[in-house]
């Protein structure tokens, strides 16, 4: 063939080349490179055998899929067409590697005379991929009365021994087989015994559980994020914005939705949300989520009605079905305090409505339950042995309040605490507004006055029993303005007591210029009302009583530092003396000075 000769496709070849109908591998990459301008010389050297390119350009030619150029000689048509209607009979058997075809064909074209068909070289030169060595014992070839014929003998040998037993050779070859083969222990021409099935069982379970790992951290999740934001604004009622999706592995595989807020600033911030689907769902019209795991969220009580209001969906015809919400590490915040360090669980109906909210302290001293009815919830606290957050610090033995929980106040209308002690009994509310407003109403009965004082005035040594019936009241637009604000009024009583530094009886028996310092002052009992607030404790008509000791006046416990009037009275057996007295300096070390 000339090696300057350039072919152009046909219509037939380029409708070849657009609906893939040439399988040959070879022949079909020759057909795309031929384009009206390249000669077949640089195809050869571009395919890398000029043998194998002249061969498969001229089938080409003779299928009607590419033209010369320049007209051909009419001796070649008629040869071409000869050789055309034999094609037609072995495209099937030309597609596969059937190794004995090509030996019998290039053998048959040899004892061919070149001048008398020169189209059969180039077929023969057409199948370079098909050739294989023959068999050792193959028989030598038949015969031929003229080239066609030992082509037409060639291929007819060649479909022959297209038995069984040599379609089953031929499919050993294929990758399924080579699986098997590898099973089997056989590699190659290779065989040999049997290998542990076990050890393959477990190399397979292998590369399949890293093809796995490596797709599930590979995956781009990061591009489904704005649906999971739409579906998750739809489904809560609220708006919802999420920083980033990711994969993790802890505590179980899971899709992690990270840097989650739900509707306002500080009403719902939550560090991440951990999806663990049923991973037979994940391919259905409906995804089942077995358990949404929520880490380190800060839920607003005040938040809670409005996240939890019923909306016009129904969850069982949306695309997702979680059967189970855990929270760790939660807080539930109230103005800018918090109660954190929580776990638990929550509860949706078929609407996805949240219907139960559950959490409790690591060590169990602390439970918070809530169950929403109509978008009122009943909520209860139980403690045993639960100190407070932030100072100070109040620890109670046992604690048990219940009430109700509106998008406007939270009120316990019953509230029973043992500390100290001693017991605590009242109601208290908060209602929600630009400005909160507290109130309630507090009383006691035998409070350890000792054990309470090392919380708020660890340096006034007074003891007693102390017994409280307060009026609470305060407003504020935070935590800390809401304590500031606070105040509480009413009366209070010790019982039993003592109060360490303060001698009464010497200030007015043996007084001193400069006061008396030391001593101590027990009494049966002490009254007084009450205000309490930010700054300190004001005690209005006191009344002390000791046997043969009284006294009445005003006390101002504040700042750290005691300061007040008495007027005391001293009963002896023939006379009474009265004596009015005044109490000032710091509670650990006051002076009790005479006044005249």
């Amino acid at each position: 063939m000339n090696e300057n000769a350039v072919y152009v496709k046909t219509e037939a070849g380029e409708e070849a080349v657009s609906k893939r109908t040439i399988v040959q591998r070879n022949l079909r990459s020759i057909l795309i490179m031929i384009d009206g301008r390249t000669p077949v010389g640089n195809l050869a050297q571009q395919f890398g055998d000029p043998l194998i390119v002249e061969g498969l350009v001229g089938e080409l030619e003779h299928r009607g899929l590419v033209r010369r150029i320049d007209a051909p000689a009419q001796g070649e048509e008629a040869d071409r067409a000869e050789l055309s209607s034999m094609l037609v009979d072995i495209e099937d058997l030309v597609s596969q590697p059937i190794t004995p075809v090509s030996d019998d064909i290039r053998r048959a074209h040899e004892k061919a005379s070149a001048k008398e068909s020169p189209v059969l070289d180039e077929f023969a030169m057409a199948l370079p991929e098909l050739a294989a060595p023959a068999p050792a014992n193959a028989p030598a070839p038949a015969a031929a009365l003229s080239a066609a014929d030992d082509v037409r003998g060639a291929i007819r040998r060649a479909m022959m021994s297209a038995s069984p037993d040599a379609a089953a050779a031929e499919r050993s070859g294929g990758g399924l087989q080579r699986v098997f083969d590898l099973f089997a222990g056989r590699v190659g021409d290779r065989k040999g015994p049997p290998g542990s099935l076990g050890k393959k069982i477990v190399l397979s379970a292998s590369v399949l559980l890293v093809l796995l790992v490596g797709l599930f951290f590979l995956y781009p999740y990061q591009r489904h994020l704005p649906h999971f934001e739409s579906l998750a604004t739809e489904l809560l009622g609220q708006p919802v914005r999420i920083a980033s999706v990711s994969p993790s592995l802890f505590p179980e595989p899971s899709i992690a939705l990270e840097g989650v807020t739900v509707g306002g600033p500080g009403q719902l911030e939550i560090g991440a949300v951990k999806l663990l689907p049923r991973v037979s769902t994940l391919l259905s019209e409906r995804t089942v989520l077995r358990d949404v795991r929520i880490e380190r969220a800060a839920l607003n009580l005040s938040f809670l009605p409005a996240l939890s209001r019923r909306q016009d969906i129904n969850w069982a015809s949306r695309w997702v079905t979680v059967e189970h919400v855990s929270m760790v590490d939660a807080s539930i915040v109230l103005l800018d305090g918090s109660i954190g360090a929580l776990g638990g669980d929550l509860a949706l109906d078929e609407n996805g409505v949240l219907t139960r909210l559950s959490l409790a302290s690591a060590d169990g001293g602390l439970k918070l339950q809530g169950n929403n009815a109509g978008g009122v919830w009943s909520v209860s606290m139980t403690a045993l042995g639960w100190q407070t957050p932030g100072k100070p610090s109040l620890l109670f033995d046992v604690l048990e309040a219940q009430g109700t929980l509106n998008s406007r106040r939270l009120q316990f209308d019953k509230l029973d605490v043992k500390l100290y002690d001693g017991y605590a009994t009242g109601s208290v509310a908060l209602d929600f507004a630009d400005v909160a407003r507290f109130e309630g109403q507090l009383q006691t009965s035998r409070l350890s006055l000792g054990g309470l004082l090392k919380v708020f005035a660890p340096t006034l040594l007074l003891t007693g029993d102390l017994s409280l019936s307060l009026s609470l009241t305060g407003e504020g637009r935070n935590y800390e303005e809401l304590q500031k604000n606070l105040r509480g009024t009413g009366t209070m009583g010790v019982q039993r007591g003592q109060i360490e530094r303060v001698d009464l009886v010497q200030a007015v028996r043996i007084p001193r210029p400069g006061g008396v310092r030391g001593g101590s002052t027990r009494f049966d009992r002490l009254d007084a009302n009450a205000v309490v607030d930010a700054s300190g404790v004001s005690l209005s008509q006191v009344v002390m009583e000791s046997g043969l000791v009284g006294a009445n006046g005003t006390l101002r416990l504040a700042d750290d530092t005691l300061r007040g009037r008495l007027d005391v009275t001293l009963q002896g057996s023939a006379t009474t003396v009265r004596a009015p007295v005044s109490i000032e300096g710091p509670y650990a070390d006051p002076v009790v000075k005479l006044l005249r």
